[in-house]
């Protein structure tokens, strides 16, 4: 193609494809119910102030990725540990609120063992920690909280910040339960070779048990994700925690870890052109996710970095999906939820 080819090419596409353009981006999605898949309940938060903030923000639903900090000040007899404080949102939220399983079993694991926690077949904690996931899984509608088997470079806890075998023995009995019950496996992994290797073979090795993967593996581009889904038709993405606020600080060392953006003073709401045609094109594959915040002005700020750099340029049907059908599908989420404070 010449230059002047080129240039009239482009300057066609730019007088006819801008109301096209245009009319996609004053497409509204303030009120298009959101389901978020790996929520923190964070200990600034009450369930009344929590359920509000659904209400303005038109969440609908909320996945527990595990509770963080104790409420109430600390030693006060109003103080509860991060796993008490879950089941009050439960309470206040019923039917909008899926509480997680594994949170203190794994975390008190791996502080007495270590590594040995997921990857002995023999670890008497390990083994009775999974006998009370299956408990508590046949009791209600659950999920299993985010794991951690690779946050070499991305977790806030140091005794985390390890790469433990994806398709360690843990793990394994966790998607044996999955497949069980038919719940998903949240897991924060960071793409590293081995670990995907490994989340590959644990893929293959339970085809009916699904996995999502938290942050859509925490330093991905999409060229890594799109074979990924193309090998393996039982692992999802999350998108939290891949946003401004949130990823400012460590998108500046890493700039992977950035895949979309809310307007600034300085540039418009925008996700990368990559990522959005790898959502376009796997539909079925993707949700949402405000995960942890620490403020409620930031959490406001994720939702609206949400709408704004994701629903809004997603195709309708697309938009639909990611925004809160496919956590309907994957979590069994009620469809019909009254909203109403």
């Amino acid at each position: 193609m010449t230059f002047w080819q080129a240039w009239i090419s482009t300057t066609l596409c730019a007088w006819m494809c801008a109301p096209a353009l245009a009319q996609q981006e004053a497409r509204d999605v303030s009120t298009l119910p959101i389901a978020d898949v790996h929520f923190h309940y964070m200990a600034f938060m009450t369930p009344e102030d929590l359920r509000a903030r659904m209400d303005k923000h038109h969440v609908r639903w909320v996945v527990s990725a595990g509770a963080q900090g104790a409420g109430g000040a600390a030693g006060s007899p109003g103080a509860k540990n991060p796993w008490a404080r879950d089941s009050e949102l439960k309470f206040e939220l019923k039917d909008r609120f899926v509480a997680g399983v594994g949170g203190p079993e794994t975390f008190s694991g791996e502080r007495r063992d270590g590594a040995a926690f997921f990857t002995d077949p023999a670890n008497l904690w390990a083994v009775a920690a999974l006998e009370r996931m299956n408990d508590l899984l046949k009791q209600d509608r659950r999920s299993f909280v985010e794991f951690f088997p690779n946050a070499e470079n991305s977790s806030m806890e140091p005794m985390r910040r390890r790469r433990l075998p994806t398709n360690a023995h843990f793990f394994k009995e966790v998607m044996t339960l999955a497949a069980r019950y038919n719940v998903p496996v949240p897991m924060h992994m960071e793409w590293h070779p081995e670990s995907v290797a490994q989340l590959s073979e644990l893929l293959d090795a339970f085809p009916k048990a699904n996995v999502v993967l938290s942050h859509c593996g925490k330093i991905t581009v999409a060229d890594d994700i799109r074979p990924f889904f193309r090998k393996h038709s039982n692992v999802y993405c999350d998108l939290g925690y891949r946003s401004s606020p949130q990823g400012e600080n460590e998108s500046r060392k890493d700039p992977r870890r950035m895949i979309y953006w809310a307007s600034s003073t300085f540039r418009k709401a925008d996700i990368k052109p990559d990522w959005l045609q790898l959502v376009e094109d796997f539909p079925d594959r993707f949700m949402l996710s405000i995960d942890d915040v620490v403020s409620w002005e930031q959490y406001d700020q994720v939702v609206t970095a949400t709408r704004e750099a994701v629903l809004a340029k997603l195709s309708p049907a697309t938009a639909e999906k990611v925004a809160y059908r496919n956590a309907v599908r994957l979590f069994g989420l009620p469809e019909t939820v009254d909203t109403k404070p």
